[in-house]
């Protein structure tokens, strides 16, 4: 069993995760217990939401890019979770093999890498060191 502690917009969710099978987890948070069927994908995506009864009025967040760069092409590699981005490894305009570590992110006190999906050249990069990204934002443009 897995235990996290997270603070979201100022509440407090006290998070335990057991796996129950192959395809699905048993998830805790706050004393409530849900099961849940995890769906294999090409590519991970986890979809998390607050509980209905711990929501609390949505703060703006900041895009992940300047407005000056358009996001979201086939190309765009998204976060796969919410952290913060380390270090980026490569520059705009250079090319990377399949595998390739583009930058790197951390979440929950872990470091993770971002790889290039595919051979390519990195069109543009939406993010910067040490700034905050949550699940779904454009960190950069393959093509």
């Amino acid at each position: 069993m897995k235990e996290f502690k997270f603070t979201i917009d100022g509440n407090k969710y006290e998070v335990s995760i057991e796996e129950t099978g192959k395809n699905s987890v048993s998830v805790e948070i706050n004393g409530k217990r849900f099961a849940v069927d995890i769906e294999k994908k090409e590519k991970p995506v986890v979809d998390a939401q607050r509980p209905a009864a711990a929501s609390a009025p949505a703060k703006p967040q900041p895009t992940a890019a300047p407005a000056s760069k358009p996001q979201g092409g086939a190309g765009t590699v998204k976060a796969p979770l919410p952290g913060s981005i380390s270090k980026i490894l490569v520059k705009e305009g250079q090319s990377v093999k399949r595998g390739d570590t583009v930058l790197t992110m951390e979440s929950m006190k872990m470091e993770n890498n971002i790889m290039a999906e595919r051979d390519g050249v990195v069109k543009a990069i939406y993010v910067q060191p040490a700034q905050s990204v949550m699940q779904g934002d454009s960190l950069f443009d393959l093509e």
